[in-house]
């Protein structure tokens, strides 16, 4: 249960200074006794400069405003509850010599201690508005802190039973902005149009966070001092063309070659480079102190967020072309991903297998062919050769096979036609209007066509159900 009181005060004078204040005081049953309630105020101040007595001689700035905030908001965490599930039949009670007792195990620990993660924001910015407000926009900057941020607990001994329950262990700090620009006009032809642009981003840093004794790195990992998303890997060589060249790479690792990763290194697999100079590839501890030949190769968080709508209309004829994407975001997925992106799996047997017109382009020394159907020698190919059941040493996180998930996609475009008023009033009407609208009709981008860049963070392996192209056709009519 959730139960809250808000309350609110404005102040404004003459329309040129304004405040607000407000509190929240909410409480959950989610949390023990001592944590349930939590109190969240907030506050921001505002001017409006454009309305001040010296700024009337200055024509061309139609529109200034300067406000600060500051907030604390709280947000509820999931897992403050245990939960149980059923044991398979199998391991079910038997009493009275017949009957079977259906018995459960709790699959998490509770946390009585656990309370409100709490995020304080400060925000600055300003509105603007240029000759007679044809040009507008806005800008702000926030510095985030978040306070008790519910992570993985301490890893305790196994004779607990089940997993160690999450805690408030994490303070991160994002610093970040958001930006948008304007233009709207007409013509004296009639021809209205405008364009808006939109920019944001934001990085956040592990300010606090227990270490466990090994600040332990790779995917979906926190590490104090770091910044959130960071993906470790190994840096790729490329693919051994030939045994010679896969020989000679060993050759030159004389302190264990690349067997600390796998074995039966032969022409088609990948090539490894020793970063840290020690005489062979290995990823060490995985630790931030021991990380072997790992390095940063990117960050899985979407960076620089954008947004352009373009809009036109003349003549009773309207169009509007709305585009949104991101700009940076590498990508490495988890569980399934290397099953889709290589189709063959180097930990599973070939009938995990997949084989998709994309997975085509992979390492042959030679040309092969079954019943007539022949695949030409591929030396340069995109893919190593497929293995089975020999490890994952081909699909390593690397920086070869590295995705870049920046997109820009045309997720609207509009195409209508408004008839004329005076048609309109003859059957009773004060406006029809006929369109056409297209949902997700191009997508610009560097990643694998496997996958698309709006639905990697879900589904399977970076694979969701896919978004789908569509057309609409309607009539809109006021009376």
């Amino acid at each position: 249960k959730l139960i809250g009181f808000f309350a609110r005060a404005n102040y404004s004078y003459d329309n040129r200074y304004l405040a607000t204040v407000s509190i929240r005081h909410e409480g959950s049953s989610k949390f023990g006794a001592n944590h349930k309630w939590g109190n969240f105020p907030a506050m921001s101040v505002g001017w409006n400069v454009s309305n001040e007595h010296f700024m009337e001689g200055v024509a061309f700035l139609s529109t200034l405003k300067v406000r600060a905030g500051f907030g604390i908001t709280g947000s509820l965490p999931n897992e403050a509850y245990s939960s149980l599930s059923r044991l398979a039949s199998g391991n079910n009670f038997l009493t009275n010599g017949s009957s079977w007792i259906p018995t459960l195990q709790p699959e998490s620990n509770a946390n009585p201690d656990l309370k409100w993660e709490k995020k304080e924001e400060w925000n600055l910015g300003f509105d603007y508005g240029f000759f007679n407000n044809r040009l507008t926009g806005s800008f702000d900057y926030y510095i985030r802190y978040t306070d008790g941020m519910v992570g993985p607990a301490p890893e305790l001994p196994s004779t607990l039973g089940t997993s160690a329950p999450k805690t408030n262990n994490c303070n991160l700090r994002t610093n970040g902005w958001e930006l948008s620009i304007g233009w709207r006009d007409r013509l004296n032809s009639g021809l209205g149009y405008s364009a808006t642009f939109t920019l944001s981003d934001a990085k956040t840093i592990v300010t606090s966070y227990p270490s466990n004794a090994t600040n332990t790195i790779g995917l979906n990992k926190y590490v104090e001092g770091r910044e959130i998303g960071e993906i470790w890997g190994l840096q790729t060589i490329g693919i051994a063309k030939s045994e010679e060249e896969m020989q000679a790479h060993l050759s030159s690792l004389p302190k264990g070659g690349q067997e600390a990763i796998g074995s039966k290194w032969s022409a088609g697999d990948i090539m490894y480079r020793d970063l840290n100079g020690d005489g062979k590839i290995s990823k060490g501890a995985s630790t931030l102190d021991d990380h072997g030949d790992l390095k940063v190769i990117g960050n899985s968080t979407p960076r620089y967020f954008f947004g352009i709508d373009l809009n036109a209309d003349w003549k009773g004829f309207d169009v509007r072309l709305f585009f949104q994407g991101v700009m940076k975001r590498d990508y490495w997925g988890k569980d399934n991903f290397c099953g889709y992106l290589f189709g063959a799996r180097g930990d599973k047997d070939m009938w995990h297998a997949r084989g998709l017109v994309e997975h085509q382009d992979y390492f042959r020394a030679q040309a092969i062919g079954i019943d007539g159907h022949e695949l030409p020698a591929n030396l340069d190919a995109y893919y190593p050769r497929p293995v089975f059941k020999e490890g994952a040493k081909n699909q390593e996180t690397q920086s070869r096979y590295l995705q870049d998930a920046s997109y820009i996609r045309l997720k609207n475009f509009q195409l209508g036609y408004t008839l004329p008023i005076k048609w309109m009033k003859n059957i009773g009407l004060t406006k029809c209007r006929v369109f056409v609208s297209g949902e997700n009709l191009w997508t610009g981008t560097s990643l694998s066509s496997l996958f698309d860049p709006e639905t990697i963070s879900g589904g399977n392996g970076g694979n969701a159900y896919p978004l789908s192209s569509t057309w609409s056709f309607g009539l809109s009519l006021t009376l």
